[in-house]
């Protein structure tokens, strides 16, 4: 995130809570850094018994957690100091570089430490201790290991109180192949209390929508977040199968008008329309709805103005660093397709219209932005797009129909592709 200065910084509250998200995305998925509200902390290890009490294959299970968060805080570290050092537009860009590649590397020997733990994890599946190091192997290991270790947890430790929790407030994310299992078999419980049994409910069509999503999108903006391994999975599930039931459990929730609370201020039928009216209209495959605004200064502009060029939508916000090192590739992209059926289009979140122009301003970003208004996330533009995380990113093709949900170096390829395509179609 960044001060009011325009520097960044990781020293502020929300800036801790960004880098902790995005560092989490990063292991467990791959990501690069991003913010999302909708993101779960995964559950706490239990307190390990002390060490005359716990046999030798626990012992091993806790130092490999330890060598992990040894290695996280490292990078955390490192990060901060280099972020700090960083004045330049080229010293961040490259600072940008080394984070890719330390995620890269830190995510490679994570998941050689899960894959480590895989025989002793099978030899005592059922012993209580193990769950501890079976949600580090959900956590950090390769897509396989994620999901035997999901149905070992499925199999044998449902008891555990905090696997109901992780199962009805997992991340959300589509790398969460180990959690299917996990709240099949919780939903199998006929005695489950009826709020529990909603939220699993919603937690699973929330699974499924992410996860279907996910296969929509093209390998080029996807291999790198996910991995090949977990891709070559996806690629063999029936997503029509997938859509079908999350939108079938959203709208039971939404007929049944369920009255409980998904998080404090927060309903779970609320949530549940949100979702199925993204699936319905803002999934890859589907029409852009109309944006029609008016830009920073005031002048009207919509979305379709660009139709016949490939768009880059960008939901941004001031206070966010995740924003402003998106905001400089796109800048680049701008620069590179130049001439080309190319444009990039923004979308302010800041409720004050000031922020927003200083945003663009102090990052020097030339394209036109749309302000969402003085509701912030919770009206407008950005409640439409359902934005639960900055920054949020489509790139919509020259017909108008989204092609993906993802940002930075790992969608350039399909940026490439559909400049292409746009091109071939003006000719005709």
């Amino acid at each position: 995130m960044q001060e009011s200065t325009g520097k960044p910084t990781l020293s502020s509250a929300t800036g801790g809570l960004a880098m902790r998200c995005a560092l989490f995305a990063a292991v467990f998925c791959g990501t690069g850094f991003v913010l999302n509200s909708a993101f779960a902390d995964p559950p706490k290890n239990p307190a390990s018994s002390s060490p005359r009490d716990q046999p030798d294959w626990v012992a091993e299970i806790e130092a490999a957690i330890k060598a992990q968060e040894d290695r996280q805080q490292k990078l955390f570290a490192e990060y901060a100091e280099r972020w700090g050092k960083a004045k330049t537009e080229a010293e961040q860009d490259a600072l940008e570089k080394w984070r890719h590649e330390a995620v890269d590397g830190m995510r490679k020997a994570d998941r050689a430490a899960a894959h480590s733990l895989m025989p002793l994890l099978r030899k005592h599946a059922d012993d209580p201790k193990t769950y501890m190091g079976l949600a580090f192997t959900t956590e950090h290991g390769s897509s396989d290991d994620r999901e035997e270790s999901g149905a070992l947890m499925g199999k044998y430790h449902l008891s555990n109180p905090i696997v109901l929790k992780w199962a009805q407030f997992g991340r959300g994310d589509g790398c969460d192949d180990f959690l299917e299992p996990i709240i099949r078999n919780l939903l199998a419980d006929k005695e489950m209390a009826a709020k529990d049994r909603t939220l699993l409910q919603f937690s699973l069509a929330q699974y499924l929508k992410h996860k279907a999503e996910v296969a929509r999108m093209s390998n080029q903006s996807i291999t790198w977040r996910y991995g090949s391994d977990y891709i070559a999975k996806i690629r063999q599930r029936d997503v029509a199968k997938l859509e079908a039931e999350a939108l079938e459990i959203f709208d039971q929730l939404i007929a049944k008008k369920v009255p409980d609370e998904l998080r404090p201020g927060l309903s779970i039928l609320e949530e549940a329309k949100t979702e199925a009216y993204e699936m319905r209209h803002l999934a890859v495959g589907k029409k852009a709805p109309e944006i029609v605004g008016e830009d920073l200064d005031g002048k009207p502009m919509k979305l379709s103005d660009y139709r016949g060029k490939v768009v880059v939508l960008d939901f941004g916000v001031r206070r966010c660093s995740p924003c402003i090192t998106f905001g400089r590739h796109l800048r680049k992209l701008i620069d590179q397709y130049a001439g080309r059926p190319f444009a990039g289009v923004g979308v302010n979140i800041d409720k004050d219209r000031k922020d927003a122009k200083a945003f663009v301003e102090e990052n020097k970003f030339t394209w036109p932005t749309i302000w969402n208004g003085p509701t912030g996330c919770a009206g407008g533009i950005a409640k439409d797009w359902n934005v639960q995380g900055f920054p949020t990113v489509y790139v919509i093709d020259h017909a108008g129909v989204i092609r993906s949900k993802a940002r930075g170096p790992e969608f350039d390829p399909l940026i490439e592709e559909l400049v292409k395509k746009a091109e071939k179609n003006a000719a005709k």
